[in-house]
């Protein structure tokens, strides 16, 4: 029982390691290095696998033969053998490496003899006739093999039926190239479309040509030259005139054998394209008209285009540049765009589990892309982002709308309002000049410098707003909340918390309608001298006059308010060594001069970020490097 509760053990963990490995092949996005570490090497575990059954058949006699495991580690070596030479085809493989198969064999056969029991009877003898005539077979194959590789003729010399040759030919076969005559059409109408179908092979238009220039190439696996040139002989361009413009296409479905076939088309600038390709690249440039490619499992590189781009793609990636004009992808499992004057919409695949890149978008940007990591920076217009189980980073952008269920979120330098919708995730939210939205679910939040109204409702989520201004409204539980800002609230903060501390840190001047309450906690104040010292559990009082409402609730946890005095009087002191009669000055080093103006509106300053310490004091603003220091020193300083 014990021996038999350690294979199943065993057995057990080997299931979960290939697994975890098939798991990040799929999971783990394309190019990055994991995944391609894992598909290089692959065949090695497949090679534990066979070791482990050899091993178990040694040890304990499970399973009762060690043939499988042998033939796992003979084909695995193979596939090891051929990742690392990619160049050889599988006959020279063989040819090249059937040596160590008979190794492997005679290895396995030795370890059957060796670890034989006196309980299993006679012992079994080194050589059989089976045994004898396997090592005969792989030999003789071996020898052949080698000598057929490195004799082409051999082979090519045989009359086998058209399957058959077909097989031979991509299976050991080599790949030949070859190059047609280009075909010119100078028929060129201002406008005109020019349509290309292609299949296998890859698709390539240059603008700036006088006339449409068509050019193909072939390549043909075969045994020798001779039988892929028959091949490649049978295979043509296809150029004729439509009602629109012109098509060109291969005459491929007249051909049985296998190939790919790459064309290259110089047009002239004012045309319109379409490209239909499968299994192939697609590239195009310089074009001044629409573009409309349609193409599945490869690549697609487009730059330079002036005017409208629309990409329907199957398990493709896309690159797109310098776009004059809109753009419009769908089902592009990778993609990075920039520099687009349009508007820009991409809607992925729902199993792509890829990333999309944007860079320095003009226009509106509208993005669905379910399991792929978005980056955006440099949007100027509205833009908004969908996904989910993945992550979303924004910078540099004007008005943002974020929509990503269990994901990630950062974005700073907002221009103008954020609102995000997230769950189970960690958002990092700073430098929003507009109104600040957060709906999420178990999910943290971390906001620095609103400029607008903030409004954040979550769950089992810490929440830290630090350097707002306008009214602030907080959603939690089971976490902590944390407000800090440097200047006189000028809206109403209201904190909803369960189970969960609430911190409040403000100027010592500040005014406001103080109503709060924790429910089997304490409510401390520090600093307000006029706030009644004792701890108790409900407060409500009044500090000044106009001021706004501070409504503050939790329960099984403590709210502290807490002044900031000391702090502003060092800024004050840094502020004032700044004042001269006429307003303008030194700073503390003498080397720059700096700007200092009166400032009638601390709000107004705050809101045009100018010089929020000396806003502080309610007279000065300054854009001064020692000023900004200053407040960046007296923000960190307030944290709880």
């Amino acid at each position: 029982m014990p021996g038999g509760r350690t294979n199943r053990r065993g057995t057990l963990l080997l299931g979960v390691l290939l697994l975890a490995v098939g798991f990040v092949l799929v999971l783990a996005p394309a190019g990055s290095g994991i995944a391609g570490w894992l598909m290089q090497l692959w065949p090695v575990f497949l090679i534990c696998a066979g070791v482990v059954r050899v091993m178990g058949f040694a040890v304990e006699r499970k399973p009762r033969s060690p043939l499988v495991g042998m033939l796992l580690i003979i084909i695995a070596e193979l596939f090891v053998a051929a990742r690392f030479q990619p160049g050889l085809n599988a006959l020279q493989v063989y040819g090249r490496y059937w040596v160590l198969l008979l190794l492997i064999f005679a290895s396995v056969e030795l370890v059957r003899y060796y670890s034989h029991r006196h309980a299993e009877g006679p012992p079994p003898r080194v050589f059989t006739p089976i045994r004898v005539l396997v090592v005969l077979l792989i030999v003789a194959t071996g020898v052949v093999a080698n000598r057929a590789a490195n004799k082409p003729a051999v082979l090519s010399a045989l009359r086998l039926p058209s399957f058959l040759s077909g097989l031979r030919d991509s299976v050991v076969g080599d790949a030949y190239a070859f190059t047609d005559q280009p075909l010119i059409n100078n028929d060129i109408k201002p406008g005109m479309t020019i349509s290309v179908n292609n299949s296998y092979g890859n698709v390539k238009i240059t603008a700036g040509s006088s006339t449409v220039k068509a050019t193909l190439t072939k390549s043909v696996r075969g045994w020798s030259q001779e039988d892929a040139r028959k091949i490649a002989d049978r295979i043509r361009l296809v150029m004729s005139q439509t009602g629109e413009g012109l098509t060109v296409t291969t005459n491929r479905d007249q051909v049985a054998e296998q190939f790919t076939t790459d064309i290259q088309i110089e047009v002239p600038s004012n045309t319109n394209i379409s490209i239909t390709d499968s299994y192939g690249a697609v590239a195009a440039s310089g074009i001044r008209g629409s573009l409309t490619v349609k193409a599945s499992y490869g690549q697609a590189d487009i730059s330079g285009i002036k005017g409208d781009v629309s990409l329907a793609l199957l398990h493709s990636d896309i690159t797109a540049s310098n776009i004059d004009g809109d753009l419009t992808v769908t089902g592009a499992r990778n993609a990075r765009i920039a520099n687009v004057v349009g508007t820009f919409e991409l809607t992925a695949n729902a199993a792509s589990n890829g990333s999309v890149e944007l860079h320095d978008m003009s226009g509106a940007v509208r993005v669905n892309a379910p399991f792929c990591r978005i980056v955006a920076q440099g949007l100027d217009q509205a833009a908004e982002f969908k996904t989910e189980h993945a992550s979303v980073d924004v910078s540099r952008a004007a008005e943002v709308v974020i929509d990503a269920p269990h994901s990630n979120v950062r974005a700073k330098n907002i221009n103008g309002d954020l609102r995000v919708s997230s769950s189970n995730s960690n958002l990092q939210l700073s430098s929003i000049s507009g109104e600040l939205e957060v709906q999420a679910e178990q999910s943290s939040v971390n906001v620095e410098d609103v400029r607008g109204s903030v409004a954040i409702e979550t769950t089992h989520g810490a929440v830290v707003v630090k350097n707002f201004s306008e009214s602030v409204r907080v959603e939690t539980s089971h976490r902590d909340v944390a407000l800090m800002t440097g200047v006189e609230p000028a809206g109403d903060i209201d904190v909803q918390n369960n189970h969960g501390q609430i911190t409040l840190v403000l100027p010592q001047s500040s005014r406001f309608h103080l109503d709060a309450e924790s429910a089997n906690g304490q409510i401390q104040s520090i600093g307000f001298t006029q706030l009644e010292q004792k701890a108790r559990n409900t407060l409500a009082t009044v500090l000044g006059l106009d001021g706004p409402t501070i409504k503050l609730r939790t329960s099984y946890k403590n709210i502290i308010i807490k002044a900031s005095a000391a702090r502003q009087t060092q800024a004050k002191a840094i502020v004032n060594s700044f004042r001269h009669s006429d307003q303008t000055g030194r700073d503390s080093s003498g080397d720059n001069r700096v700007r200092v103006e009166a400032c009638l509106d601390r709000n107004r300053a705050w809101r045009r970020g100018a010089g929020c310490v000396a806003c502080l004091q309610g007279g000065i603003a300054t854009q001064s490097a020692a000023g900004i220091a200053a407040r960046g020193r007296w923000s960190r300083e307030q944290e709880p």
